[in-house]
Order: structure tokens, then sequence, then C-alpha cells
């Protein structure tokens, strides 16, 4: 199935299909190679073009100042040229590149094209007079973040180290948990303008080829000028269109991701970002943690089952109360629909406000709490929640059961070791709490009928997003809802999704 985003076609003029279809050869003269790369990097002020016109080869470098290492083309690039004029300048200019003493790849390019966007990824361009062609030095380097505990994703137990913005450091941390020779990264670019690099990871001989081959084609065919984040990619390349359940697993922990390889899914890693994309994924797997596996089986099991009951909790606690206290009284033990009568004594609003109104407000003190400065941001959240809890309770406007089933509700919301899971959780309450306040139960009931059908009719790139629930498997049930000692699973590397599980 295609996203209908990919059969947009973003109206390109014919300067620029001529523009980006051009490909403008180097010429033999320096002065107009680097006019013409001036031109094309647009005079702009932290790209550095050192020349050395008055040397008996002429020659010039230029790059971007900020995204390479000043020191390696001091060392790498002028001392072993100049050496080489001073020393034997009568060979051919063309022989000059092979006095680059340097243990940095080192690539030629014959066209403007090629040379601007080596540049533009942190390269040093060499340009030689007399010489139809560019020597470009890979001696890229950055300011980057260093590798920290992730901090999405915490845990009491495990590895302290997460993803960071860099590729090339994300990779290391992969290969340092798999070593073997079948690991492979895949390069691929996004995006007309930001060229983001995009890795694909996979296991050779593991992963699925369906799969895999399904990750590529969707990656080729997205049409958009500008990729910064992997959540862009998740929602550019998901078949599901509206479901509000994510079908791809985003993580910042490389231990995630070497063992999510490991069962033969797909990796895909970004520039720019620590959170990779996991797929093919389930609805179980959400409720995984890899915890899980560092904690003894029974216990591992249990938190499991807490995880799980929070999210029936965090999507169903509030329209139950609803739909009991406004149409099925008779299901409500008499002591327990007194204490709540008595509860509601004076309060102006029927139960649907009064819920509606407490979970809005917690909504928003939860963007306020996630969008101020940290030191403050976790206090006024809390501090909040309970100054307008208590003064809701005492002016009367609401029943202090309804702040008992938000709270608890509110609480439920955050036991989920994936943030974005717990969004789904948050957008179906609402629909529910409203379901309730018109049909009762009745409709909570059918609701929920048709989101178990909604959920086995997902799919994970072409894959069961139910599974191994629906369609059952029960190979697999060892590590689903209930994690079964480690000694009991399989201990070789398989697919959940081949033919041969």
């Amino acid at each position: 199935m295609t996203h209908p985003f990919f059969k947009r076609k973003r109206h390109i003029s014919q300067k620029e299909t001529s523009r980006s279809e051009e490909k403008l050869p180097v010429s033999a003269d320096i002065h107009i190679d680097l006019a013409k790369i001036k031109e094309l990097l647009g005079n702009s002020i932290d790209v550095k073009v050192i020349e050395f016109l008055h040397a008996p080869v002429k020659f010039a470098v230029c790059y971007i100042e900020g995204m390479v290492n000043k020191q390696q083309i001091e060392l790498s690039i002028f001392e072993p040229i100049k050496r080489w004029q001073q020393t034997d300048c009568k060979k051919k200019p063309e022989e000059l590149i092979h006095q680059l003493e340097t243990a940095a790849p080192l690539y030629t390019y014959r066209h403007f094209d090629e040379i601007t966007a080596a540049v533009l990824k942190g390269h040093a361009a060499i340009f030689v007079d007399r010489v139809d062609a560019v020597y470009c030095l890979a001696i890229e380097m950055w300011q980057a973040r260093g590798v920290e505990e992730p901090q999405s994703q915490t845990m009491v137990r495990g590895p302290r180290e997460g993803f960071v913005e860099t590729l090339q450091t994300n990779t290391t941390l992969i290969r340092r948990r798999i070593n073997t020779p079948s690991l492979r990264f895949n390069l691929s670019e996004v995006g007309k303008i930001t060229k983001t690099t995009v890795l694909i990871a996979y296991l050779d001989g593991i992963v699925d080829q369906d799969v895999l081959t399904e990750v590529k084609e969707r990656l080729k065919n997205i049409n958009t000028d500008k990729v910064f984040e992997s959540g862009m990619i998740e929602e550019l390349i998901d078949e599901n269109g509206y479901s509000p359940f994510p079908v791809f697993q985003s993580s910042e922990r490389p231990d995630v991701a070497a063992a999510a390889l490991t069962e033969g899914k797909v990796v895909i890693m970004f520039e720019g970002t620590p959170f990779v994309l996991i797929t093919p994924t389930t609805f179980i797997s959400f409720f995984q943690a890899a915890e899980d596996y560092y904690h003894h089986f029974d216990l591992s099991t249990f938190i499991r089952l807490i995880r799980i009951l929070s999210f029936i909790i965090s999507i169903s606690l509030p329209a139950a109360f609803i739909a009991f206290t406004t149409f099925h009284h008779e299901l409500i033990p008499t002591s327990l629909l007194v204490s709540l009568g008595a509860q509601r004594e004076g309060v102006p609003f029927p139960a649907f406000v009064e819920a509606l109104v407490m979970e809005t407000i917690f909504e928003v003190l939860r963007e306020a709490g996630i969008r101020m400065p940290r030191p403050i941001g976790s206090a006024v959240s809390i501090v909040g929640a309970i100054v307008i809890g208590e003064s809701a309770v005492a002016a009367g406007l609401v029943s202090p059961a309804v702040v008992i089933v938000v709270s608890l509700t509110a609480i439920s919301s955050f036991v989920s070791p994936y943030y974005g899971f717990s969004g789904a959780a948050r957008l179906l309450r609402f629909i529910l709490m409203v379901l309730a306040a018109t049909t009762g139960i009745f409709g909570m009931i059918f609701f929920l009928f048709g989101l178990i059908i909604h959920l086995c009719a997902l799919t994970s790139m072409g894959k069961p997003y139910f599974t191994p629930l629906a369609p059952f498997q029960s190979g697999q049930q060892k590590d689903s809802i209930l994690r079964f000692p480690l000694w009991w699973t399989q201990t070789k590397l398989y697919s959940k999704w081949s033919k041969k599980s």
C-alpha cells in the first residue's frame, strides 16, 4: 500500500530542474574554478578559501569553518604541498596528490555538484592549477554531544549509554554489542534541501528480506524538502495513515536497537537525532522494556502485567466512572453510591463535565511541565495539580472522587516505557469519555471491540501489528505478555516473522 504522501509531486520550475540536472565540469584554470565554487556556495561568511596563487604550482583549499579539523588541514595538506613544491616542483601537477601524507579518505571529483556536496559534509576541497579534477579530503570534525544516559528511557539496572546526534558514534555503539560480520549498514539520503543522512541497519541472514526491501522502497519514495528528526520519517512512511498507534518503535538505547537486530528487525538511524526507528514492531513490544531482561523473569512478568493494567486504566477509568455514575447506578454498591452522592451534593456540573475539565487541566499542566525549564518544570506541574485539585474541591466545582480518578489515570499514563505509545492512550481516553457520557457502558463496549478489530487490522511494514496474539503464534508466547526464563527461549538468532520460526 502506497502512502498518499508518496503520490504528491512538488511543482519544480524549469529553472530548478535545469539547475539540478546541470553538471559543471572542473576546468584546468584555478581562477575559473575558485570563482565558480564561491558562486555556488554563495560567498557565505563561513566558507573559507585559502589561496596560494604565487607558489610554483598554484593551489587553493576550500572548506567550511567549524566543520573540519583545522590542525589536520595544516598537517595533511599545507605542509606536504609546501614541502613538495620546495624540493621537487618540476613534476606534473597531477602527481601532487601522492604527496598528501594523511590517513583520511581522499576522493577525486570532476564536477562541481560533487564538490559542493563534499564541502557541505565537512570535506576540504583541494584545487590545483592545470588539473581538471578536485581532491576532497574527508577531515570533518564538529562539536558533538558525548554519550550520556538516555533521558526518555531511564532504568534502574542496565547500560547507561544512549545514542547521540552523530551517526558514526551510534554505529559504533551498536558494533560494540553485535560482534558479527553479518551486521550491515546501508547509506541513504532523504530531503531535497536538507539531504539528511539515513542508515539502514540489519543482520544479513537474519533480517526479513521482505521488510528490508519495503523499508528501502519507502525511503526511496519519500518526496519532501526537509527532514530533521526521525519522527518526520515515521509519519512519511507509515502505511496506516490516521491510526493513533505508532507502528514504529522509537528508542535512544543502543541495547534496545541491538536486541531488535538480533530478532530480524530493521533499525533506521538518522544524522542529527539520537532516536532510531525499529521496524516491524508489535502492540505487545510497547509494554516490553530493555530492563525486563536484566531482572529475574518472575519480576519482569509482574511488571509487564502492571504496564498492561495501567494502559487499560489510562484509557477506560474516567469513561467507566462517567458511565456508572450517569447511567448505571445499579452496578455500584449501595454504600459507595451513597458516598458518591454525598460528595456530589452541591456540585453544579455532571460527571462528564467534571472529568473533562480535570483531564484538560492535567494535560495543560503536563505540557507546561515539559516546556518549562527543567529545574522548575516538575515542581510547577506537581504543585499546580495539587493546588488546582484542592481548590476545585473546596470551591465545590468538582467532587473528590473525580480528582482521585483523574490522578490515578494520569499516573497510569506514565507507566508505559515509550512516550509515543502513551500518547495514543491520551487521545483514545477523550473519545471513550464522550461515548460513555452519551451511550453508557454499551458505547464503551462497542468502542473497545472496534479498537481490538483496528489493532488486528494494523500492519507494521506489512507484518501483523497484533502478533503474536492475532494471528496467534504459540512459539512466541514465551516473550509476549509473560516473560519466560531465558533458558526456555531460543538462544539462536531468529526472525519473528520468518517462515522457519
